[in-house]
């Protein structure tokens, strides 16, 4: 069982916008801060499900998409280098007899805190995986579950596979920026479509190749190169040249076990006061895992959250600290 046996004053689970927010404001109160995310990639559900859509409600940003916001949000919370572990899911947090937490994830990690601060979410959203010949070798490479780094696919042929209204999104949003798109469906119809949807999918230049399962991805000189498709009427096969796959065939959800780490919980949720303190003191929250009156599930409203439950954890490490600080002053000599 590896260790990391370096203390952290803080220590937030969940790396989307508002645990993201949580190391920007965590670092800003000068305190050593590490992240731990499940998944592969920040960003949390906005990565996950919008990223090509467009966000409204952010104050001072009339517009922006979802993965622009999860790129600006990476880059403010880097201004004071967080620790940033990816890919560990945690199991359980004990509280030990110095008042200090270890955090046990699934692989068998112990990170150690002052504090911690859950951002989570409900939980975690695990894409259903490709099951094709060779899929998994190209997980994290070629393969993608989300449509994120839109740039990184300019100039490619991009395979989607997908039968929702997920991949007709996809597809139209990669149009213009790859050489060509290929939107591949295992059934005759798209699942939760629009009003419009498939007629802006008949108007564009993406090839729609319907009752057709990927069956094989190919290898050639240590790349993905080609993919074996199988006509599901006709049982014929076809090859196609490919650079990149996106998958999107559903979600399966996996809830954060709060009650294994003791804390009380309220429709699923995190309760919590004021402060953002959960009932095990030195544990806080922020973002849609807590529970209290007339909360807003909002990513502005995680914000707010996560500079309370910093400001919390930081006062439970230092009482004496100032209730808060202001980036007019922190920054004022470093631009």
């Amino acid at each position: 069982m590896a260790k990391d046996k370096e203390l952290y004053e803080v220590t937030i689970v969940g790396g989307g916008p508002t645990g993201l927010f949580a190391a920007f404001y965590s670092g800003m109160r000068q305190m050593k801060t590490k992240v731990i995310e499940s998944g592969g990639h920040l960003g949390g559900k906005v990565a996950q499900f919008y990223p090509e859509k467009y966000i409204y409600d952010v104050g001072g940003i009339p517009r922006i998409s979802g993965e622009d916001l999860v790129r600006q949000m990476q880059e403010q919370a880097e201004r004071h280098e967080p620790e940033m572990i990816y890919n560990q899911y945690v199991t359980a947090i004990d509280k030990m007899d110095d008042g200090n937490f270890a955090l046990t994830t699934e692989s068998g990690e112990i990170h150690y805190s002052k504090t911690v601060i859950l951002a989570t979410g409900f939980g975690i959203y695990e894409p259903v995986r490709l099951t094709a010949e060779n899929a998994s070798v190209y997980e994290g490479g070629q393969l993608h579950y989300s449509l994120n780094n839109r740039d990184e696919l300019s100039g490619k042929t991009v395979m989607i596979v997908s039968k929702n209204r997920v991949g007709i999104d996809w597809a139209l949003a990669l149009e213009e920026q790859a050489e060509k798109v290929i939107l591949v469906n295992e059934s005759g119809e798209f699942q939760h479509v629009g009003p419009g949807d498939e007629e802006r999918l008949a108007q564009s230049t993406v090839e729609v190749r319907m009752y057709h399962e990927v069956v094989e991805l190919i290898d050639q000189d240590g790349c993905l190169s080609q993919a074996r498709l199988v006509n599901q009427e006709s049982e014929e096969e076809i090859y196609v040249t490919i650079d990149e796959v996106l998958v999107y065939q559903g979600i399966e959800f996996k809830a954060a076990p709060f009650k294994q780490w003791n804390l009380t919980v309220e429709k699923n949720k995190v309760t919590v006061d004021a402060g953002m303190a959960a009932n095990v003191e030195g544990i806080y929250a922020a973002g849609d895992a807590v529970h209290y009156p007339r909360k807003s599930m909002l990513i502005a409203s995680g914000y707010t959250e996560a500079c309370t439950a910093v400001n919390s954890a930081k006062f439970y490490i230092d009482p004496k600290a100032s209730a808060q600080v202001y980036s007019t002053v922190e920054y004022k000599y470093s631009e």
